[in-house]
């Protein structure tokens, strides 16, 4: 068959079908019309779609910065709403309130003998208060065994104005150093005073500092004497001329013209030097520095 015979048969059979089956007919301004609605249908779904992205989109962002701006106990529920847990009506743990820690030996020995320095000097007695030094001890009985009832049970019978606390107790009076030194017992877990015993001691004893007995001492002794020249010999003998040229005639005692007793303790050392905390009976303690030339070269901060 040649390729125009089929061209005419299917043309034919077109133009038969064409007959038999007419063209519906259409209105141009409905079909319009519903493509213009199927557009805004879809239109809308995009734009309800778009929102609902956006909401979900916020939401999920104010969630994880709650989450990250608030602490993890914080709560808005009331009572009513939310029950306590059992864990919040427990009563709180007993170390939450636990006292602090107990003052160590060194600690209640320096206590102890600053009290027994003022109590001893008239002029500084009524400072003390005796509760406060019962509290030094283990217990009543063992308060009223060794401070008695004019604490010379603490320095071994003895009267000073002066004490050295330094691994052992050392006493003196004026600038001499007393052969009798009190040696202390503690209670591990109070720190508390359970025992005094007083040994004798030779005189060149390895915790004497000739600078801290000689300067201190013989301050305290000039003052009992009324010599107003003594502080400017002692100055010169046991203090520095830095130290006297910065801090004037008070150096090395920090305005302590007339202390009625000294007591120094805390003692520290580096590889030339050494010092000491100082109390001239005062309400407070100030340091010292002693240089390789016995004198001292620091004091007061300076």
């Amino acid at each position: 068959m040649k390729d125009y015979d089929l061209e005419e048969e299917l043309a034919a059979a077109m133009l038969d079908r064409s007959r038999q089956e007419p063209p519906g007919s259409y209105d141009v301004d409905d079909l319009i019309g519903s493509v213009r609605r199927r557009r805004r249908r879809l239109r809308t779904g995009a734009a309800a779609a778009v929102v609902i992205l956006a909401l979900g989109a916020g939401f999920v962002s104010q969630t994880d910065h709650d989450r990250a701006s608030l602490p993890a106990q914080a709560s808005t529920a009331s009572s009513t709403d939310t029950p306590p847990s059992p864990a919040s009506t427990k009563p709180s743990s007993p170390t939450a309130s636990a006292p602090a820690s107990p003052a160590g030996p060194a600690r209640t020995t320096a206590a102890l003998f600053l009290s027994a320095l003022r109590y001893q000097n008239p002029a500084t007695r009524s400072e003390v208060d005796p509760a406060e030094v019962a509290a030094l001890f283990a217990d009543k009985s063992t308060y009223q065994r060794i401070w008695g009832t004019d604490s010379h049970g603490v320095t071994c019978g003895a009267l000073v104005d002066g004490v050295l606390v330094s691994g052992e107790v050392l006493l003196y009076q004026g600038t001499e150093r007393l052969d009798r030194t009190p040696s202390l017992s503690f209670d591990r877990a109070t720190g508390k005073v359970t025992d005094l015993t007083c040994v004798t001691t030779p005189g060149d004893t390895k915790g004497d500092d000739p600078t801290v007995s000689g300067f201190y001492g013989g301050l305290v002794a000039a003052a009992k004497s009324g010599d107003s020249t003594a502080m400017a010999k002692l100055g010169k003998q046991f203090v520095t001329e830095t130290l006297r040229s910065e801090q004037g005639p008070t150096a090395g005692i920090c305005s302590f013209t007339s202390p009625p007793f000294w007591l120094a303790d805390d003692p520290s050392s580096a590889t030339l030097t050494h010092g000491w905390t100082v109390n001239l009976g005062g309400p407070h303690t100030f340091p010292i520095e002693i240089d390789e030339n016995a004198k001292i070269a620091g004091s007061c901060g300076g």
